[in-house]
């Protein structure tokens, strides 16, 4: 259930949120990307994500905000989990001063043999895919989308043991099934 605005501006200033972000890579090891428009992380590149409802469960939670987001209806199969972090924003999504928002994010990897970004949805401005490399450089890419694809990030809790094996290119048995 989606809560109504003003219960969700609460549960941001009283509660830690839930959220999946998806780690979409292509067989070129390149990452899906998109310029955020709204608060959190407004105005910066961030893998597509989003908040579990409340009474939802993550399976229907990764095929919403799949769909919402890439325009691909991806199911629990179809990755695997990358890692747990923090996600702790100064900033909240109401634009109130004083009020920081703060996620446990799952993040998911998802290993694609081709991706052709669609169209934007009312989270992101541009959707694009880029290497890890040109990711881990480029200015306009937060540090927690950053942190996804370096050793040690700061804000990690569980999950992957290195980050080679998380961007490996795809084996030619997985290039064929796919």
């Amino acid at each position: 259930m989606k809560l109504p605005l003003h219960e969700f501006r609460q549960v941001v200033i009283d509660s830690v949120l839930v959220s999946l972000d998806l780690l979409i890579v292509n067989e070129r090891n390149e990452v899906l990307v998109g310029t955020r428009k709204n608060s959190p992380a407004k105005g910066w590149l961030f893998v597509p994500g989003g908040r579990v409802h409340k009474g939802e469960v993550l399976r229907n939670a990764l095929q919403r905000i799949s769909t919402d987001e890439t325009g691909m209806n991806l199911g629990k199969e179809d990755g695997t989990l990358y890692g747990i972090y923090d996600h702790i924003y100064r900033e909240n999504a109401f634009g109130e001063p004083g009020v920081s928002t703060h996620y446990v994010v799952i993040a998911c990897l998802f290993h694609l043999r081709s991706f052709i970004p669609g169209p934007c949805d009312d989270q992101h401005e541009a959707l694009r895919m880029m290497s890890v490399p040109e990711l881990l450089a480029h200015p306009r890419v937060h540090a927690y989308a950053r942190n996804y694809f370096v050793a040690d990030p700061p804000n990690f809790f569980s999950g992957r043991t290195t980050v080679w094996r998380a961007v490996r290119p795809l084996s030619r048995k997985q290039m064929k099934a796919g």
